[in-house]
């Protein structure tokens, strides 16, 4: 399969500027088996007449707008095994987790998956959107917070009662301080300055993140897309 931007209809798009740069190579639309190609257009409901792939990220999988032709657009991401060994997983999660929120949250909708046991895909509703400024803005800022409200309301209670919750998520995270008093070979000698009081924060942080409310835990300027209209949409 090749992967020449003259394929009819196909381009790449800018590689995002600021922090948020490519992390590693990902697929692009003309290097995804025909069947997964195939397949998205059959979820989407209309023939892909051209795709945009999108560089950013941290995912080896593709990650491309469609454009249909039936007029509308339509965003979706593919992956298998042959990419990374974990990532078609992370994929079945996601179109669990994508499905279950309520059709009021500020998230892309999805729209339907594919999975033939390698090739995993989903498709969602495309934003016309833009990343946060760098250096962020205070409009850009609030809109972000407003959304980030917006998701607690509508995500309150929890619309996913098999989620690992955040306590568990975090517990491991938090105990990095702990990890450091035990063994603080190769730490500066300066991180030790305040370790009582950081082990001390830390002990009961991830029982302070327990609730009944679902929360993202990976916010970060580049899963967030402000839209024309200024409402924001959490992504990923």
């Amino acid at each position: 399969m090749g992967t020449s931007e003259s394929t009819p209809g196909y381009r790449v798009a800018d590689e995002p500027r600021g922090h948020y740069k490519v992390r590693m190579p990902r697929l692009l639309w003309p290097e995804l088996p025909p069947t997964v190609r195939d397949a998205i257009g059959e979820i989407a409901g209309a023939p892909v007449v051209s795709a945009l792939s999108q560089p950013g990220g941290f995912s080896p999988g593709s990650a491309d707008r469609l454009a249909l032709a039936d007029g509308r657009r339509v965003f979706a991401k593919a992956v298998s095994s042959g990419q990374d060994p974990q990532s078609p997983e992370i994929h079945r999660r996601e179109i669990l987790r994508a499905g279950a929120l309520p059709p009021d949250a500020p998230a892309p909708r999805l729209l339907g998956a594919y999975d033939d046991g390698d090739w995993v895909a989903l498709v969602l509703e495309d934003v016309e959107g833009r990343h946060p400024a760098e250096p962020w803005t205070t409009p850009d800022l609030t809109a972000c917070l407003e959304a980030l409200d917006r998701l607690a309301e509508t995500c309150t209670p929890n619309p996913m009662p098999d989620a690992e919750t955040a306590p568990d998520k975090l517990r491991e995270m938090f105990a990095g301080f702990e990890r450091v008093a035990a063994d603080p070979t190769g730490v500066h000698p300066g991180a030790f300055d305040h370790l009582a009081e950081l082990r001390a924060l830390a002990s009961g942080a991830a029982d302070a993140v327990a609730g009944d409310t679902l929360v993202h835990l990976d916010i970060r300027a580049d899963n967030l897309l402000i839209e024309p209209d200024g409402r924001v949409v959490i992504i990923d």
